[in-house]
């Protein structure tokens, strides 16, 4: 008789040798050192499952410590328990603490757990200041603090209305009281700043700058075109009419910090040639940040000099103050890692952590926020006033979360939420980062921003170039949903010089300004040198003997809607400069698709700008993103005492924008098979060199939409399905 094993033997037998085998391929060197954390924990407990440390920087110090000694074999994993983590300090990360390959420093959430690493205070104890105007106030100490808030939505700081009557930029010395004996009025030892007549065109809380209490705490703020910059306010001097000699001149002035207001005035090109342009601050847009200005739901104000924060809450949150949600945020950084050329901090990874709630405090200080484009800043003094718009030494807004010379460091699965400056900014020297399946929600600036813009990423030394490249770095599958939404200029991803980078599968919607933008210099620090800016001259920025390191990078399947919500002249993808060397490792732009730009907003929606080459652009859709115009803002009312007319009405309503074009754009650029309304180049400036038209080597192949619609080959759902199917869920 032939014996059988039951069935169940032969398959625990299978289990067994396949188990087995699984063991002999498995490399135990992968085994990790765990620590963990928790917000009821403690820093004297040993950091086990069942007796967590307290925080982030214990658990950093005692695997430093255990670094130290040797031990680089496994990862080392540090697992968050669920709740708050409220930074003192920024989590520093320096070179010894960097991870290698086969022994990663993790920081991940417990399965399950939903850690928030947070920047702030929560604020409570809230009491009636003001009956009348429903303002409220807690006392929160003397602290600094630039966002709140509120029950998680970011508040608005108070301000004033936009466009205020009564208030125009000057630029030249003015007379500040009565006439002298001689007939001549004294002067400000300054040029210039806000003139101001007091006016019933305002409302009584701003109508009188002589009359706020905290002036130094005040920022005009200019929004044109492009450009946004917040200057802080140095004082008001009151003009105090002669009733002899100037019985009709009421004019005060409010004085400008500086270096802020000379830095928002460098770009000429006025009526005079000595007069500031419309990219200079020629107007005010608004003033923010006076208990004077707490008018409207939803606003605050911080008086640093008493500690009282006063919020103007809604009806509805004014019938739940005690258990209204309000986070004062406090720290410029969460995570700051430190590296330096040659010494990078490397191989760290963060998984399924939440960052939140953080500000950033530099534009209120003498710098105030200048920006040139995107983020990047006019700081300090010897800028030489120019008429291209543009500023050759520039700094980035900085990252609530930023590596400095980083390599292999990940950011997986996280969320990004309520931060005040950059959300996550891998600067100078970041090769081979991963930022991969993350969700960036209510960021001030950009979301992501690689690399910058300086002389290390454009043109390092040879001898440095290895380190101060920005390379082989994947931006992939992101959600990216209101970014820029304090600094306007800022784009959703930004990356200025860089080889090897992906761009790919990620979804942004609601950005001021373009969704995508790469390059910089619009062709000033290309080799050789192209003046891709109105006024330009070659070499005004230096002589280049080689190219920049912008070569082999990819943006592919990225989903862009709802920009250009706020300036105009912008894209959904932007660039600016040469990306590449040759057509063999250009740029390639590849599947994004590109939705609802706001109507007016003026812009190309691929937007090749300045001194843009070497660029290949294919497959790439668009719908419903109307021609828009320019707009510089309303006319003055008619009653304005101190119109700022200038040449408005010669500007405003221009049609503005295709789908494709730019300014001295340098050429070298293929469109094929792009679903476009316009097959041609909207050319906002031409230009011409030497007998040649540029741009140059423009080629377009496509299939005209009306043929591809007829044919029901491509049409509107198409595309939304193709722009749905390229974020992997």
């Amino acid at each position: 008789m032939r014996f059988v094993k039951p069935l169940s033997a032969y398959l625990l037998f299978l289990v067994s040798v396949t188990f087995s085998s699984s063991l002999l391929a498995v490399d135990t060197s992968r085994f990790s050192y765990d620590y963990w954390i928790s917000p009821s924990g403690s820093d004297d407990a040993k950091g086990s499952r069942d007796e967590p440390f307290k925080t982030l920087h214990k658990a950093r110090d005692v695997i430093r410590a255990h670094r130290s000694a040797g031990h680089h074999k496994k990862d080392y994993v540090v697992k968050l328990y669920g709740g708050e983590y409220r930074l003192d300090e920024a989590l520093v990360l320096e070179p010894k603490d960097s991870g290698r390959p086969g022994s990663e420093l993790v920081f991940k959430a417990v399965a399950g757990e939903y850690p928030m690493i947070m920047g702030s205070k929560a604020v409570s104890g809230w009491e009636l200041y003001d009956t009348a105007s429903g303002i409220y106030r807690a006392h929160v100490g003397k602290v600094s603090s630039r966002q709140l808030y509120i029950n998680d939505a970011r508040a608005q700081r108070a301000k004033t209305a936009d466009y205020p009557a009564g208030f125009r930029p000057t630029y030249v010395d003015i007379p500040i009281g009565p006439k002298r004996r001689d007939g001549v009025p004294p002067m400000l030892p300054i040029k210039g700043g806000i003139e101001f007549v007091s006016t019933d065109l305002n409302a009584s809380g701003w109508k009188d700058p002589s009359t706020w209490k905290s002036p130094s705490d005040v920022e005009a703020v200019i929004i044109t075109q492009w450009k946004m910059m917040r200057v802080p306010v140095h004082s008001v001097l009151a003009y105090k009419p002669d009733p002899i000699f100037q019985p009709d001149d009421e004019r005060g002035l409010i004085k400008m910090q500086e270096p802020a207001w000379s830095n928002a005035n460098l770009y000429l090109g006025g009526k005079t040639k000595e007069e500031p342009s419309l990219w200079s601050f020629w107007q005010v847009t608004y003033f923010e940040n006076a208990l004077e200005f707490l008018d409207t739901a939803g606003e605050w104000y911080l008086e640093k000099s008493s500690g009282y924060l006063y919020y103007k809450p809604t009806l509805k949150q004014k019938r739940h103050m005690n258990t209204l949600k309000a986070e004062l945020a406090l720290r410029d950084r969460l995570i700051f890692g430190t590296g330096k050329m040659g010494d990078p901090v490397s191989h760290i990874r963060f998984e399924g952590l939440h960052f939140a709630y953080t500000t950033w405090m530099e534009p209120s200080g003498i710098n105030g926020y200048v920006a040139d484009q995107s983020g990047f800043r006019v700081l300090g003094n010897g800028h030489k006033p120019n008429i291209t718009g543009h500023e050759e030494h520039v700094n980035p807004t900085p990252g609530n979360l930023q590596f400095n010379y980083g390599h292999y460091i990940a950011f997986v699965n996280n969320k990004f939420s309520h931060m005040g400056a950059v959300g996550l900014y891998l600067a100078t020297g970041s090769q081979h980062n991963r930022v991969e399946g993350n969700a960036f929600h209510d960021i001030a600036s950009a979301a992501i921003q690689l690399s910058g813009v300086g002389k290390p990423d454009h043109h390092p030394k040879k001898k440095n170039r290895k380190y101060q490249i920005s390379k082989h770095n994947k931006i992939h599958n992101n959600d990216i949903h209101y970014a820029g939404v304090e600094y306007v200029d800022a784009a959703g991803i930004f990356v200025g010089f860089s080889e090897h980078t992906e761009i790919t599968h990620n979804t942004i919607m609601h950005v001021p300004w373009s969704g995508i933008a790469m390059g910089w210099g619009w062709g000033l620090l290309d080799y050789p040198g192209f003046p891709g800016v109105g006024g330009a001259v070659v070499g005004e920025w230096g002589t280049y003997k080689a190219p920049t390191p912008n070569r082999h990078n990819k943006i592919i399947g990225n989903r862009i809607e709802n920009f250009l919500e706020v300036v105009w002249d912008g894209g959904a993808i932007y660039t600016t400069g040469s990306q590449g060397t040759s057509m063999g490792n250009a740029l390639l732009i590849k599947d994004n698709v590109a939705a609802h730009k706001r109507p007016t907003g003026g812009g190309n929606i691929f937007y090749t700008d300045g001194g843009s080459r070497y660029i290949k652009l294919v497959n790439n859709g668009q719908y419903d993103n109307l021609k828009g115009i320019a707009y510089f803002g309303p006319e003055p009312n008619k009653d304005d005492p101190l119109p700022t007319n200038r040449i408005l009405p010669l500007i405003n309503g221009l049609p503005y924008g295709a789908d494709s074009g730019g300014c001295r754009t340098y050429g070298d650029i293929v469109f094929k098979d792009n679903y476009v309304i316009e097959p041609s180049f909207y050319d906002i400036c031409p230009y011409s060199q030497d007998g040649v038209k540029y741009p140059v080597n423009l080629t377009y192949e496509y299939i005209p939409k009306d043929i591809l619609e007829g044919a029901g080959i491509v049409h509107r759902d198409h595309l939304v399905e193709h722009s749905v199917g390229h974020r992997e869920k």
